[in-house]
């Protein structure tokens, strides 16, 4: 395995997850999805998750992988079953697995008691990835790691707090975020 399928390909296969997550700013809309409800006395995910950001985010994610198919990517590195559906699956479970991660980390850092905006390392960065990750490992089980190898998987870890940061950095500037982080 050289280090274009080991790792360059990860990366693109898992671009329906990073665009995902920053996109549900950019829809994020007023049905906020914890209606205001708390658990423990403290918000479920607070004011800055909403049904529109969830929707539009993931949708937005599954459009970047639709054109990552229609390039024939995916296909290509499904050479186990090579076929679309398990190709829509795949970023399906990338994108809205995006975003369920990021309202498990704003979950958990509502219930650790840091406020929204407020930088938690890991926390603000991480979530979505993993859960991401997760859910195609469930999806493809053994079959995994010819799609995501370990070098690729330890690429996508490295670049993601590096993209997450760039990301709200612009987004703070384009006055779409409160904080640049």
């Amino acid at each position: 395995m050289n280090w274009l399928t080991s790792i360059i390909i990860p990366i693109i296969l898992f671009l329906p997850s990073y665009v995902a997550n920053p996109s549900a700013v950019i829809f994020g809309g007023k049905i906020i999805i914890d209606g205001g409800r708390k658990i423990r006395g403290r918000r479920i995910f607070g004011d800055h998750k909403t049904l529109s950001g969830f929707l539009g985010g993931g949708l937005a994610g599954v459009l970047v992988g639709i054109v990552i198919i229609a390039i024939g990517i995916y296909w290509r590195a499904l050479s186990y079953s090579n076929n679309f559906y398990s190709s829509i699956i795949i970023v399906l479970l990338l994108s809205f697995g995006s975003m369920l991660g990021d309202l498990i980390g704003s979950f958990l850092k509502r219930q650790l008691n840091f406020e929204p905006g407020e930088e938690v390392l890991f926390l603000d960065q991480y979530p979505f990835a993993i859960v991401s990750l997760f859910l195609v490992y469930l999806y493809l089980k053994g079959n995994f790691f010819d799609l995501f190898p370990w070098p690729g998987i330890i690429a996508i870890l490295i670049l993601t707090p590096l993209l997450h940061r760039a990301v709200n950095i612009i987004g703070f500037k384009m006055k779409l975020k409160d904080v640049p982080y």
